[in-house]
């Protein structure tokens, strides 16, 4: 396994961006793009949502923002963030609803995370997710972004790396390597049949299936689940390292800063990942706002470059500037996330969904959800009501 030690620094239908858009503007999808890699933060909302000649839906905007990994990997279109927005025109207070990336959808036979690439074998990418995210939760979706995390690395090393304050030192001994996500370290895929008695050792089904042959000839039968699939196949995964301090951090370290789930010491919840992602955003926005950054004509157009590559979303231009001019309008915002906390969703035998880890809905039309998501907009669930369970000291 790759070891790498990020240590602290010592010494303290796709929207085409063009050059003449406004420097206010830049600045505003930039922030958009650090944000999709939290599920959490809110602080930077205000930015894109208010207005009252958007569309909407019973005095509610509802947009869903996607994050991807990208690269050229086979899950490269797969969505790590899956988050639902919705402004109360009426009184400028701003809902968000986090979908589980593992959410189980019957029509589509595949995850949630799944839907956007479904969507781009017709071109319907976003098409298709706003449609299928809009009846997972009830409402109708008004508007649809989505970004890839090369343009959060991008954007970072534009701007010549960002500072950021570790508040502790921790190790992350399974951080996922792009490119090597198929690498069967070793082991090799092969077309067995199994008798009743040979199925029963094994605990899989009589016939002829693929299995998978360590170098000792062995079957590893249970390596689609998490935690054994990391131990069959270290290879790939790298250790990170991050120290306490203030650090200096490229695109690419604090890619991997925000991205990391299994951090010891504390930060491999999802509390501490927000948390994480929160101070990078924060670090940007100071960066991108800088004297040095805004008198560098250069790093202003190639920022723009950047969003035009990594960008794929149904705003138009005057939409967006209309959501930058009414933004101070926002009076407060709120974090929600589907789970299996309130009875929403539950976690079914992982046999029946061909070994693989997922969510599926308490019914099966959603409508618990639905109901639940009307509760959130008419204010009778509060944020503290619905993540109190994740906070620290509640695990």
């Amino acid at each position: 396994m790759k070891r790498i030690v990020f240590k602290t620094n010592k010494r303290g239908k796709h929207l085409k961006v063009k050059r003449f858009l406004p420097l206010g503007l830049v600045i505003v999808v930039l922030i958009i793009i650090m944000y999709f890699f939290t599920s959490s933060s809110s602080s930077v909302v205000n930015y894109i949502f208010s207005g009252i000649s958007l569309k909407s839906t019973n005095g509610f905007v509802n947009i869903l923002l996607l994050g991807i990994a990208g690269g050229t990997h086979d899950g490269a279109f797969l969505t790590d963030t899956i988050l639902v927005a919705s402004y109360n025109l009426k009184e400028n207070k701003l809902k968000l609803i986090s979908i589980p990336r593992d959410l189980w959808l019957p029509p589509l036979q595949s995850k949630a995370n799944a839907v956007y690439q479904i969507g781009l074998s017709d071109h319907n990418g976003l098409g298709l997710s706003k449609t299928v995210m809009g009846n997972i939760l009830g409402i109708p979706i008004h508007y649809g972004l989505r970004v890839d995390f090369r343009g959060f690395v991008q954007a970072i090393d534009t701007i010549d790396g960002i500072d950021v304050l570790v508040d502790r030192s921790f190790d992350d001994y399974n951080y996922p390597i792009e490119g090597q996500e198929n690498d069967l370290c070793g082991y090799k895929e092969e077309e067995k049949e199994f008798s009743e008695e040979e199925a029963k050792k094994l605990n899989i089904e009589v016939g002829k299936r693929k299995v998978l042959i360590a170098p000792d000839g062995s079957i590893a039968t249970d390596s689609a689940e998490e935690n054994k699939g990391i131990k069959y196949f270290s290879c790939r995964y790298e250790h990170v390292r991050f120290e306490k301090g203030l650090m200096h951090m490229s695109g690419a370290v604090a890619l991997k800063f925000v991205r990391s789930r299994h951090g010891t010491n504390g930060e491999g919840s999802d509390f501490a990942r927000s948390a994480r992602q929160q101070k990078v955003i924060d670090a940007v926005r100071k960066k991108i706002l800088s004297f040095e950054t805004l008198t560098d004509p250069q790093k202003i157009s190639d920022l723009v470059k950047t969003l035009g590559k990594s960008i794929d979303m149904d705003i138009s231009v005057k939409d967006a500037i209309e959501f930058l001019n009414l933004s101070r309008k926002l009076k407060n915002s709120q974090s929600f996330v589907l789970d299996d906390r309130k009875s929403l969703l539950v976690h079914p035998d992982a046999s029946g969904y061909g070994g693989a880890f997922v969510l599926i809905s308490q019914d099966d039309d959603f409508s618990i959800i639905h109901d639940y998501v009307r509760k959130i907009l008419k204010e009778e669930i509060t944020e503290y009501e619905s993540t109190a369970s994740a906070r620290p000291g509640n695990k």
